[in-house]
C-alpha cells in the first residue's frame, strides 16, 4: 500500500511538474518575445530621422503638399504612404547640378533628392544587411518595418494561442484538484479567486501588440529611380515654367553655403 501510494504521489508531482514547465514555459516564452520586440522598436525608431529628413528635402524642392502629391500620382505612388512632416530639410547639395537650362538643373536636383529618400525608404522597410561583428563573413539584417510588423502578427497569434489555453484559474484549479487534503485545508486563495474568469484571469491577460498604434511611419515602397526617370522628367518640365522663381529659392535653400 506504501508503494502504491508513494507511485501516486510521484506521478502526481511529476504530472503538476510538467504542467506546470508547459504553462510557466509558455507565458515567459511569449513574455520573452515581447520584451525584444520592445527593444527593436525603440532601436528602430532611430532610423524615422533619416526617413523625415529626405523626405523633407524632396518636398522642399516640390514647394508644397499639392505640388508633393500630384508628384507622387504621376509616379503611381500612393500619397498617403508618403510621410508629410514638418521637419525643416538640412542643405544637401554641395554646389547645384550643372545643366543648360534651369529646368534641366531642377530636374537634376529632384533626381538626386527623390534616389535618396527611395534609398532610405528602401532601408526603412526592408532593411540593410552588415557584416556580423561576431561572426567574420556573415551578414545580418537590420531591423526594418516589415520585419516588425510579421514579428508583431506571430505574437499577436502567441498571445490567442496562450490566453485560449489554459487560464492561471484553471490551472490552479488542475493543481489543487490533485490533492484532495490540501484542498480541505487550503483556504489562503478563496474559491472566488478559482472561477474563471475571476479578477486573477483579467490581471494575467496577455495583451495583443497595437501595430499601429505604435505611431510608426508608414513609406511604401518606392520605385527606384531608374524606373520612374521619364516622369519625373516630363513633372518637371510641366511644372518649371509656372513656378520659376519658387523652384530657384527651394534650390539655393538646399544649397550648402
Amino acid at each position: 500500500m506504501s508503494d502504491l501510494k508513494d507511485f501516486a504521489n510521484q506521478l502526481q508531482q511529476e504530472v503538476v511538474t510538467d504542467m506546470a514547465a508547459s504553462y510557466f514555459g509558455d507565458r515567459k516564452n511569449l513574455d520573452d518575445m515581447i520584451v525584444v520586440f520592445n527593444s527593436m522598436v525603440e532601436e528602430f525608431r532611430a532610423q524615422e530621422p533619416r526617413l523625415f529628413q529626405a523626405a523633407a528635402r524632396l518636398h522642399r524642392l516640390l514647394l508644397d503638399r499639392q505640388t508633393a502629391r500630384d508628384f507622387y500620382i504621376a509616379l503611381d505612388i500612393v500619397p498617403s504612404c508618403i510621410p508629410f512632416t514638418d521637419e525643416v530639410p538640412r542643405p544637401f547639395f554641395d554646389t547645384l547640378p550643372l545643366s543648360l537650362t534651369g529646368t534641366g538643373r531642377y530636374k537634376r536636383c529632384i533626381y538626386r533628392a527623390y534616389d535618396l529618400f527611395q534609398k532610405v525608404a528602401d532601408e526603412y522597410l526592408n532593411g540593410q544587411y552588415y557584416d556580423d561583428p561576431e561572426m567574420k563573413g556573415r551578414k545580418r539584417l537590420t531591423v526594418h518595418y516589415l520585419r516588425l510588423k510579421a514579428l508583431a502578427e506571430h505574437i499577436n497569434e502567441e498571445v490567442v494561442r496562450v490566453n485560449e489555453s489554459i487560464s492561471p484559474s484553471g490551472a490552479l484549479r488542475y493543481v489543487r484538484a490533485m490533492d484532495p487534503v490540501q484542498v480541505e485545508r487550503e483556504n489562503m486563495i478563496g474559491q472566488a479567486c478559482l472561477i474563471e474568469g475571476c479578477g486573477l484571469d483579467a490581471d494575467l491577460k496577455f495583451s495583443p501588440i497595437d501595430f499601429d498604434g505604435l505611431g510608426l511611419a508608414v513609406v511604401q515602397d518606392l520605385p527606384s529611380l531608374f524606373k520612374v526617370k521619364p516622369q519625373i522628367r516630363l513633372f518637371c518640365k510641366e511644372i518649371y515654367p509656372s513656378r520659376k522663381q519658387d523652384i530657384q529659392d527651394a534650390m539655393a535653400a538646399l544649397r550648402d553655403g
